[in-house]
């Protein structure tokens, strides 16, 4: 630790400046070298043995925190002085802006900081032994973590860990985010998800599935529980453990953690680190039979939320099997009118959407009106709408009634309020209000620019709409069913009595659930070899005229149903003799 000092600083209010500038910088480090992304992976994985020695959940690596960590290691060794120590960057921000300035959109702003180069071991010593450092290292309320290395060839450098924790998002950690294991049974922690009420936070979970596939093929739901031994895929190379979680409304979250089954991993294939998305991409969406569709990240309004309150009147919880989390709401005749409402401040500001009110009643046969639902988006109110009896096509069966609004809260009206009245003679019972977004056009595949940016694998609930009629929710399926192949087509040149040209790569994509499959050529003069996901094709012109000859190498996948077959076009184009051209290099 000679020539080396250490600097703490927890989340502080920051003086902004324009992000373009760390966006350009932040281009320099992007590209990390083998030998410190290294070091960078086990900062991390000894600083988990820290944390679960102690019987602290391990972090998940993160790519946006990384990429704050390396720009300001960066920052900190090409624009300083030699013997700078500190967190403010030459920008004059201080964590917790760059940290968001590189696109992590959870609460971070703890860092901790090596001024020099030393090894991980060093780096992890030297902060458990400073009380700062120590305090944010073993943080129980962190999940993730980014960590930057930057040396340069004069051997000056820097270290920076940065920590964050994003409330949509519960990581899954292999064996302590090591990088990899010798043995295929590894150690998972699970996180359950971080509740807080709200109408776009999910719930704890109560299930979980757990698979080395993607689309979790064969997996079965079980109990929720944070630590469980796994069996990877065998072999050697990069594995994925996926675990899928869902809360008791049936909202769910996929996450993922990688890691390398072998003594020495191959870095050019390599996704360590967790990463958010603006955007999620939704297929077979066009198959719902309606011309428009609503999204969902989940968003609902329920009558078991700390907001929700009887207003006045008769009314009571009831358990009820056929309600969204098993519990509803009845609001009953006597003493006038019966009214109830939910609230939240924290939802999605100034977005169309449409709130679908999920009730019932015991009686369905009076023309008279019997509820009135409204929408109180902070400074506007929407409704309310009237309910008759005979509105309801059965008694005492859930409806859904939607009611188009927009949340624009205000300074002296911050809230997003669903209400309900209770204004005849039978029950009416609530049980939940689930909130979409406005319809748009359905298409295959679809992309969904999701609200507020941040999608980590959040479940996605459609809508399909057609006018005034709505389908039941159902989930989105967020990953590829075709067997997709590249390149699309293949093209051959050679002289009729020359070399045969080079082989050829097509490379295969599987979609979910995995296909079996079956490749073969069309025409003699076209071979074709498999090894794994790849099909080499070689041409021989041995017997052929010159000109342009055509066939196809096609894949047929076998065992699912719906994959389509592919048909990859060749050409091989055969010449009396091929002249190699030289040309000049010039030097501008």
């Amino acid at each position: 630790m000679k020539n080396a000092r250490l600097w703490i600083v927890g989340a502080m209010l920051c003086t902004l400046a324009s992000s373009a500038v760390m966006g350009q910088r932040n281009t320099i480090i992007s590209e990390q070298s083998p030998s410190l992304l290294l070091d960078e992976a086990r900062v991390v994985y000894l600083g988990n043995l820290e944390r679960r020695a102690r019987g602290i959940p391990p972090l998940r690596w993160n790519r946006q925190l990384t990429g704050a960590a390396r720009w300001y290691s960066w920052d900190s060794t090409e624009n300083r002085p030699v013997g700078f120590c500190g967190h403010q960057d030459t920008a004059g921000n201080w964590p917790d802006y760059r940290t968001r300035a590189s696109g992590y959109l959870g609460n971070a702003g703890a860092e901790n900081a090596f001024c020099g180069y030393v090894t991980p071991e060093i780096a992890i010593q030297g902060w458990m032994n400073s009380p700062g450092h120590r305090a944010n290292l073993l943080d129980p309320n962190s999940r993730e973590t980014g960590v930057g290395y930057y040396r340069r060839s004069d051997g000056r450098g820097y270290i920076t860990q940065d920590f964050g924790n994003d409330p949509v998002y519960a990581p899954v950690v292999i064996e302590n985010e090591a990088m990899t294991t010798t043995t295929p049974s590894v150690n998972l922690y699970i996180y359950d998800r971080p509740t807080s009420g709200g109408f776009a936070a999910p719930g704890a979970a109560t299930q979980m599935m757990i698979s080395n596939s993607p689309c979790f093929a064969g997996a079965v739901w079980e109990p929720y529980a944070a630590t469980r031994t796994w069996t990877l895929e065998g072999g050697e190379g990069w594995r994925q453990v996926n675990v899928k979680t869902r809360d008791t409304f049936g909202r769910t979250l996929t996450v993922s953690d990688t890691i390398y089954l072998g003594a020495h991993a191959v870095l050019d294939d390599a996704d360590l680190a967790s990463s958010t998305r603006a955007q999620v991409t939704i297929y077979n969406a066009a198959d719902g039979g309606a011309p428009q569709v609503q999204f969902s990240a989940g968003w609902l309004a329920d009558n078991s939320f700390s907001t929700f309150e009887k207003l006045w009147g008769n009314g009571e919880r009831v358990t009820d099997s056929e309600a969204l989390g098993g519990s509803a709401f009845r609001l009953s005749p006597g003493n006038g009118e019966s009214a109830a409402w939910v609230w939240d401040t924290a939802f999605i500001t100034n977005t169309p959407m449409t709130g679908y009110f999920r009730l019932k009643v015991n009686d369905n046969t009076s023309g008279s009106e019997v509820a009135r639902i409204m929408v109180q988006g902070g400074s506007s109110s929407y409704g309310p709408i009237s309910l008759r009896g005979i509105d309801f096509t059965a008694p005492d069966r859930y409806q859904e009634f939607p009611l188009n609004f927009v949340f624009n809260p205000s300074s002296s009206d911050p809230f997003l309020m669903f209400r309900i009245w209770r204004s005849g003679s039978a029950d009416v019972t609530f049980d939940a209000v689930s909130i979409f977004s406005a319809p748009q056009p359905a298409s295959e595949p679809l992309t969904w620019a999701v609200p507020g940016g941040n999608y980590r694998g959040q479940g996605i609930w459609l809508r399909y709409v057609n006018g005034h009629t709505f389908s039941d929710i159902v989930e989105a399926i967020t990953y590829s069913t075709e067997l997709r192949v590249s390149p699309a087509e293949l093209m051959f040149l050679a002289a009729r009595d020359g070399e045969s040209p080079a082989d050829a790569l097509l490379t295969l994509t599987q979609g979910c659930p995995p296909a079996r499959w079956q490749v073969r050529s069309d025409t003699p003069w076209l071979r074709v070899e498999t090894r794994d996901s790849v099909i080499i094709v070689h041409v021989d012109q041995s017997g052929l005229n010159t000109g342009v000859h055509t066939g196809a190498v096609t894949i047929t996948p076998e065992g699912v149903t719906g994959v389509a077959t592919i048909n990859v076009p060749v050409r091989f184009i055969v010449v009396e003799q091929l002249f190699t051209a030289h040309l000049p290099v010039i030097n501008r």
